[in-house]
């Protein structure tokens, strides 16, 4: 009763802190999502499942004008004459392109200028984008804690904000980014195109994973680059755009999700290029066929090398910056929204308890193993939800925090089981570590359990292996008693480890030999393939010891293997308070003299008929390869002849006086 009531203690105890656990993690998942650590291991994972989808499909509404090395290197000149994106500009327009992106900074007029009047680029430019369908350039913000933005600069930031915004609580604008000053075009061409934004925010580990599609300033929300040419393409109007705080985007008739702070996940398509791309130089030289870019959405950006930005991505390690907002474009007009909202944090939220909840009671399996694979499974399990849910569903599921919780109760589990069977095995540990001094690993366990048995008289079948050196006293009669000892233990040695490894009990040291037997705790019809197995390895094992001692210089070894298999008693013999197991009868006294007939029959292992049919019995046939049958032989002290097989010796030649 007491230890019932012990285990329902423990059990209420590591339920209590599961729950603790749990809670823990789901106010860290609230609290900290988006913190450094745990945004840059979500965001690998998150890469993972990019990369385990594989490149999709770009979408044909969306084309990018290159600015490449080839351009550069026809133009030879960078940045490019203002007359030349110019011309682009009007070629896209020839080309019916429906709206048309300038990823390109027109901060200052281009010289050479009086400071009033526009130069003959800035003109060209200026009259270009005034004749195009629908261009946007490129605004960029700076940040600082004070507001440096210049009166001058707002009617033009005002004009391009969105200019419906839904606040569902007080306070919820706080988690936006918020500009101190912006980076505006000249003045005359901000007249003639929208404004967008082209500020990328990377992740802590140097990825870019998100894009805000809408920047404060001075209490103005300002829209990215690509969401504005996205409305332009879809031939929104600005109020048919709205921005929910919080939420994300109303785009016409339909929702773009973001997350609590405003940030809209990229889905990428592939590595640099998935996006059709076309060379400036080829658009300006006319080899584009006509109508290849009607009705699209066009981005002209620079890709060449050392000129245009470039960012990590989950297929690339340097994805120009045009690609980049050509692949928010797309994601905004064709739907392709990686979900990591508000409504994914439900999701994760229930994912952690439920995986806590499946980890701790997969960990109260009663196998350790069964546990560690319950839980494992557990894990591999949410990983495979993850990656559906991505790749069928674009939801970007958390796979951090969930598995956080299930290892966490997992691991309270596992550290109170282990808790409570080292207390209940200490005393046996203790036991067994001294029993092991002088019996077999596996006896010592039964022992330390106290689970001898029946073992005062127990008939059974067992094989019964003897081994003994050749020609030991005349070695040792010229070492010392110490390098006898010595000797003697490296032998020991090497009889201890083939026993133990092939799971036999080692009943005695008889000096240079040693008796085995293979049947306890339990017999086995494998016990004879096993006590075959071990006299093969130990044999190998002392030809390699007697190469290295004969290039030492010393005589080598020769040992001599005799197995029987049959009949013995298992028993305890000795006095009242000192006793030992072993095994006893005539299949005992034949495997030591089989061991005898090793060297009158000049051979290494010596086995009986018994032996080869149990080794056969069990499809072992490979053991006995190199094995020859004799014709039934002689056993001293018995009346039978007994018919044996024998694995000739290998003897190692004798040194000679001049390699001593």
């Amino acid at each position: 009763m007491d230890r019932l009531r012990g285990t329902l203690a423990s059990r209420w105890w590591r339920a209590a802190v599961a729950a603790m656990f749990t809670a823990l993690v789901v106010s860290g998942y609230v609290i900290g999502r988006d913190a450094p650590l745990a945004s840059v291991i979500e965001g690998q994972a998150l890469a993972w499942r990019f990369l385990a989808r594989g490149p999709a499909p770009a979408p044909t509404n969306v084309a990018i004008i290159a600015i490449d090395d080839r351009t550069i290197a026809a133009l030879k000149r960078w940045p490019l004459p203002r007359r030349v994106l110019a011309a682009a500009i009007e070629k896209l327009t020839r080309h019916r392109a429906a709206a048309i992106g300038i990823d390109l900074m027109f901060i200052e007029r281009e010289q050479p200028s009086d400071g009033i009047g526009l130069s003959v680029g800035d003109l060209a430019l200026h009259d270009a984008l005034r004749a195009a369908p629908d261009a946007v350039i490129a605004v960029a913000f700076t940040f600082g804690p004070d507001r440096a933005i210049s009166a001058a600069d707002l009617p033009a930031l005002r004009e391009g904000a969105f200019r419906i915004v839904h606040r569902t609580q007080p306070g919820q604008s706080r988690g936006l980014l918020e500009a101190a000053d912006a980076l505006l075009p000249i003045e005359p061409l901000r007249d003639v195109a929208g404004l967008g934004h082209v500020n990328v925010p990377v992740d802590h580990d140097g990825t870019l994973r998100h894009l805000y599609p809408a920047i404060a300033i001075d209490g103005h929300l300002v829209p990215a680059l690509p969401v504005e040419l996205a409305r332009r393409l879809m031939g929104l109007k600005q109020d048919d755009v709205a921005v929910l705080l919080g939420r994300g985007l109303a785009f016409g008739g339909r929702h773009i999700a973001t997350d609590p702070t405003l940030r809209l996940p990229l889905a990428y398509y592939g590595p640099a290029g998935t996006i059709e791309t076309y060379s400036m130089l080829d658009l300006l030289e006319d080899r584009i066929p006509p109508g290849r870019l009607a009705g699209r959405a066009v981005l002209i950006g620079p890709t060449a090398i050392g000129v245009g930005d470039t960012f990590v991505s989950p297929y690339s390690r340097a994805l120009p910056g045009v690609e980049v907002l050509a692949t928010a474009v797309a994601n905004i007009v064709n739907g392709h929204i990686l979900d990591h909202s508000t409504r994914t944090m439900l999701w994760d939220i229930v994912a952690i308890i439920g995986l806590a909840a499946l980890a701790f009671a997969a960990a109260h399996l009663p196998s350790t193993p069964a546990a560690v694979a319950a839980t494992i499974a557990v894990i591999a399990a949410w990983i495979a939800v993850t990656q559906i849910a991505f790749s069928h569903a674009s939801l970007w599921l958390s796979l951090v925090f969930p598995v956080a919780a299930a290892v966490l109760n997992a691991g309270a589990v596992a550290v109170s089981r282990f808790a409570g069977e080292r207390r209940l095995r200490r005393d046996m540990e203790r036991q067994r570590g001294n029993l092991a001094r002088y019996h077999s690993p596996l006896v010592a366990d039964l022992l330390a359990r106290g689970e001898t048995g029946d073992f005062a008289e127990r008939e059974q079948f067992a094989a019964i292996l003897f081994v003994d050196l050749a020609g030991f006293t005349h070695r040792s009669e010229h070492m010392t008693p110490a390098d006898t000892a010595r000797f003697l233990r490296n032998f020991h040695f090497r009889i201890e480890r083939a026993v133990l490894a092939h799971r036999g009990v080692l009943e005695q040291f008889t000096g240079d030999g040693a008796m085995v037997i293979f049947g306890i705790p339990a017999p086995d019809a494998n016990d004879a393939a096993a006590a075959l197995d071990c006299a093969l390895a130990l044999i190998r094992d002392i030809g390699q010891w007697s190469a290295e001692l004969n290039a030492a210089g010393d005589a080598p070894l020769r040992a001599g293997i005799g197995i029987h298999y049959g009949p013995v008693v298992i028993t305890r013999l000795g006095g009242a308070r000192q006793m030992h197991l072993t095994a006893t009868g005539d299949t005992v006294n034949v495997a030591s003299r089989l061991e005898a007939l090793t060297r009158i029959l000049d051979a290494a292992i010596v086995i009986s008929d018994a032996v080869v049919g149990a080794i056969r019995a069990v499809g072992r046939e490979d053991l006995l390869d190199a094995f020859s049958e004799l014709a039934p032989q002689a056993i001293r002290g018995r009346d039978e002849k007994i018919g044996i097989w024998i694995r000739p010796s290998t003897r190692p030649p004798a040194i000679t006086a001049t390699a001593r």
